[in-house]
């Protein structure tokens, strides 16, 4: 009972938020060198819903970003989750992310930072450790697509054959239809989380994204698996509001 409790936990954590939310603007899988500039902010509000081999799935997990210069952002990002009916905070990420270079049309930067065990429940990190991560990000700007492709390491606590060692592989394609309205393509692979499993998790993302306003965007998201060590499918929600402080 205390490793499917565990596993219903430490498999959401790692599929569901690494994958999807954790590191990526809502709702694409893959993060973009862009950040805020100087004394701007960007609050995103996701929302994700999923089906894990008979149970339901739910995270909310709100970000704020917040521009520390024209090219470094720190992050915050908490999460509320509900596994089969298991519901309360989930854990938090405390994050940096630097463009360290940009020669048109290609860009370069990091996202890194600790996933904090502020979960209840197991519904989470383990034992109370931090977990930290890391994701480099490499961005072509080809007006109206753009390219994003990143690779990513975290490292998680050794626990119930948790495998502490994860990898993740991301590449996408945005196309600006239009100055307000933006389809996404979006596909990742993962390490697996459970070290008793070989095969990784693979999924897919169709998305679009509108610009209600400037400053306004909002998206809709649907992932599915390409391998059985994914969820099954995933529906995402997001508002974003960017400004000026």
């Amino acid at each position: 009972m205390l490793r499917k409790r565990f596993w219903r936990g430490s498999s959401f954590a790692a599929l569901t938020l690494a994958t999807a939310a954790a590191w990526a603007g809502h709702p694409m899988l893959s993060e973009d060198t862009g950040t805020q500039g100087r004394r701007n902010a960007e609050l995103e509000l996701g929302y994700a819903w999923s089906r894990d081999h008979g149970d339901s799935l739910f995270l909310f997990q709100p970000q704020l970003s917040f521009g520390a210069s024209t090219t470094f952002d720190l992050i915050i990002q908490p999460s509320w989750t509900n596994v089969a009916g298991d519901k309360g905070l989930g854990d938090t990420n405390l994050d940096f992310k630097w463009r360290f270079y940009g020669a048109a049309p290609w860009s370069v930067g990091v996202r890194a930072g600790l996933d904090l065990p502020t979960a209840h429940a197991d519904l989470g990190l383990p034992n109370h450790q931090v977990s930290p991560h890391g994701l480099l990000v490499l961005t072509g700007d080809f007006n109206p697509l753009t390219l994003n492709a990143n690779l990513g390491y975290s490292h998680v606590p050794n626990h119930l054959g948790a495998r502490p060692n994860l990898f993740h592989f991301s590449v996408a394609a945005t196309y600006a239809a239009n100055e307000r309205l933006f389809f996404v393509l979006d596909t990742a692979v993962d390490s697996n989380p459970d070290s008793q499993q070989s095969q990784p998790p693979v999924v897919a993302l169709l998305g679009v994204i509108y610009t209600a306003r400037p400053g306004l965007d909002l998206d809709l998201g649907y992932r599915g698996r390409v391998t059985n060590a994914a969820p099954y499918r995933q529906w995402l929600l997001g508002i974003t509001y960017r400004g000026g402080l």
